[in-house]
């Protein structure tokens, strides 16, 4: 009798992630428009210590892997002594001088030292992040979905590494919104709508798991940007001696605002994008209706499709506007920090 061939087993446990079997043949991920390919650049971040991977230039995302003994993790030890020896020395300066709200430093240093951290515990989850995006952004790679205008890697590019894995998050969700937009005024059998529902519900789920994974850095950006902006809006009445310093001063301020706008913008298109196709369902003709497309307008009201902050607020427009409120109270405050200083002429 002829032995009964064995079922096919897992290539490794790194394959768990893509339900990769020893018998399919794997996907030429060169070819492919994945998140993995579009932030290749990050291995120029790792020149200042950022995100300490190897593998990262690579095409296949299962080759990320996160080391210490690696060169990477080396460069980041070293920027993590000098930066601490810098926060160590600003600490004791600040013990002899007193502080005041105008002592930026220790605040600078102590947030650049909390980034590697930060960076170095996302490096270690990023693995099995890159593993899950890259298996749920597959089907959208293939008809019947569409690659907008301006590409992944394109998009990416003119992003700054803080906000790199909103762009690759919202680029999905639009072209989730763009196929639904393209049912409009056609007449759709069930598994179509059955099909876009369950590609919706993937892309949340990998939207928590990246969320759970990014969180502490969204935070620490979110203070960051927040304290800075703060502190320039201190200095605005000040008299300078050169007007090269006014130059330097109006520029630093406007950067900063625009560099925080830009960040909760680009976080919230998420959540916008997630709406985007409501308008359309909503018009779906009697024939077409079905209990899928119920379902969808129902997950898209009510679920919060955004990044958090450690869960404490959700990245979305009106977060914008709350924090420039924020911004003019912690602003009365300092100034009313301050006043003992601004009456010496400091």
């Amino acid at each position: 009798a002829r032995p009964e061939t064995p079922p096919p087993k897992f290539v490794e446990d790194s394959n768990l992630a893509f339900n990769v079997l020893a018998s399919e043949k794997l996907p030429n991920y060169a070819n492919l428009d994945l998140f993995h390919r579009a932030v290749f650049p990050m291995f120029l971040a790792q020149c200042v210590a950022i995100m300490p991977l190897v593998g990262i230039r690579e095409s296949n995302p299962r080759r990320v892997r996160f080391a210490y003994k690696s060169i990477p993790m080396f460069v980041t030890l070293i920027f993590m002594i000098a930066t601490s020896i810098l926060f160590l020395s600003m600490f004791t300066h600040l013990l002899k001088i007193g502080i005041t709200a105008k002592n930026f430093g220790l605040v600078f240093f102590g947030c650049v030292l909390s980034a590697y951290v930060v960076f170095i515990r996302l490096a270690k989850k990023w693995p099995a992040v890159v593993r899950i995006w890259t298996r749920t952004e597959i089907p959208f790679t293939k008809p019947p979905y569409e690659i907008p205008k301006r590409n992944l890697s394109r998009r990416v590019q003119l992003a700054a590494l803080a906000i790199i894995g909103l762009s690759g998050l919202s680029y999905r969700f639009e072209q989730i919104t763009a196929r639904i937009r393209k049912l409009e005024h056609e007449e759709v059998c069930e598994s179509v709508f059955i099909q876009i529902r369950e590609h919706y519900v993937k892309m949340c789920e990998l939207l928590e798991f990246v969320d759970s994974a990014m969180s502490s850095l969204i935070l620490l950006s979110c203070v960051n940007n927040l304290y800075f902006v703060c502190y320039q809006l201190l200095n605005v009445f000040n008299k300078l001696r050169w007007p090269i310093n006014y130059v330097y001063f109006w520029y630093s301020l406007l950067y900063l605002i625009g560099r925080t706008a830009f960040v909760f913008l680009t976080a919230a298109d998420i959540n916008e994008e997630s709406k985007r196709g409501l308008g359309v369902l909503r018009r779906v003709s009697s024939r077409s209706w079905c209990v899928e497309v119920e379902r969808l307008i129902f997950q898209m009201t009510t679920q919060t499709v955004a990044l958090s902050g450690k869960k404490f607020y959700f990245l979305t427009r009106r977060l914008l506007f709350g924090m420039a409120g924020t911004i003019v109270t912690y602003e009365l405050v300092l100034l009313q920090f301050d006043e003992p200083n601004r009456r010496k002429g400091l």
